[in-house]
């Protein structure tokens, strides 16, 4: 072997050991920087056992209460000649709602009754002459009474009815809200033809549809929630019916609103309390949701545990979970979805 080729072997393995050097210095300075297990900050709250109320969530509307709703009819035969309100719309007590006019019957009607009591007037003057020079018997004269005094019982019913009058005004009885207009103006309509369902102020009331159970029953207490928004009403059913709706296949249950003002056919949830049981919670941030499914972070001896979680009821920060734990076991709130199985962690504020 000549030098020159000892002196490029040499550099070679000289060069060799350079890089080797540099190589162990840099992964065991990435070693020293780097913590043997990744650590995670949480805080913790305590699995809670307590009492746990069974919530069934329901839907409905709100309707005009029945007991709180007055039709206005037409009194006469009539011919619509305005509408002064709108379905929905809020009246006052005395408020114009329609305006009719008489229809050719009425008119003839009336002609008819005023016409009798002419008729029984004079026939009656008549007879009490005669009466008088004992040329007519008592029960002629009887006779002549009744047939007056029926005419004008009937002139007086029709008066009562707006008979005589050219326009008559239906006007509302009492303040609330018109939840039916049944007529339109130009329409001819009967005599006693609904022509406005008013509902009186605050006399509305949810109807919901329950399923056909018997865990529903009058007295459970119930919270409303408006489906586009508002605060909850605290209520109870007032009502539970026996007969299933024929579309739907539910029970009517009928919820006050306790003063709460909404508007009539507005959608609302209902979560009926029907009872209680002995349960499991923890607060809702504490439950990881992923593939894997829902678990939860038990936290013991510095490390974390996955537990796997069944659901129960939303109970709003809270939620009720079963499982493999203990009530007053430690599971992680913020700072769960870091966390891994086994994973070491830190308490926040310790």
């Amino acid at each position: 072997m000549t030098r020159q080729r000892l002196i490029l072997l040499a550099a070679g393995v000289l060069v060799i050991a350079i890089v080797v050097v540099i190589v162990l210095r840099r992964g065991s300075g990435a070693a020293a920087d780097a913590e043997p297990n990744p650590t995670a900050v949480v805080t913790l709250a305590p699995v809670r056992g307590e009492l746990v109320q069974d919530i069934v969530v329901v839907y409905g509307v709100v309707q005009a209460d029945p007991a709180s709703s007055v039709t206005l009819a037409a009194p006469k035969a009539a011919i619509v000649s305005r509408v002064l309100a709108r379905s929905g719309q809020t009246v006052a007590a005395g408020q114009a709602l329609i305006e009719i006019a008489n229809a050719p019957g009425a008119e003839m009607a009336y002609k008819q009754a005023t016409d009798a009591v002419t008729f029984g007037e004079a026939d009656l003057a008549r007879v009490q002459r005669l009466y008088d020079e004992r040329l007519a018997a008592t029960d002629q004269l009887t006779a002549a009474k009744k047939v007056l005094a029926d005419a004008q019982a009937a002139l007086t019913a029709q008066q009562r009815q707006g008979a005589g009058r050219s326009r008559q005004v239906i006007r509302a009885p009492q303040a609330g809200v018109v939840t039916t207009v049944s007529a339109a103006a130009g329409d001819h309509v009967a005599q006693d033809a609904a022509l406005v369902v008013l509902a009186r102020a605050n006399g509305a009331a949810v109807k919901l549809g329950l399923e056909p159970s018997a865990r529903f029953a009058v007295g459970q207490a119930v919270t409303l929630k408006p489906v586009f928004g508002g605060p909850p009403i605290a209520s109870h059913i007032a009502m539970v019916g026996r007969a299933a709706d024929q579309l739907t296949k539910t029970l009517d249950a009928i919820v006050p609103l306790n003063g709460a003002s909404l508007p009539i056919g507005a959608a609302v949830q209902g979560e009926v309390v029907t009872g209680a049981h002995a349960g499991r919670v923890v607060p809702r941030a504490s439950v990881v949701f992923d593939e894997t499914g829902p678990h939860i972070f038990l936290i013991s001896t510095g490390n974390a545990h996955r537990v796997f979680v069944g659901l129960g009821l939303d109970h709003g920060a809270d939620v009720e979970v079963t499982g493999q734990f203990p009530a007053g076991a430690q599971v992680a709130v913020e700072g769960a979805y870091e966390l891994q199985d086994g994973m070491a962690v830190k308490v926040r504020g310790k």
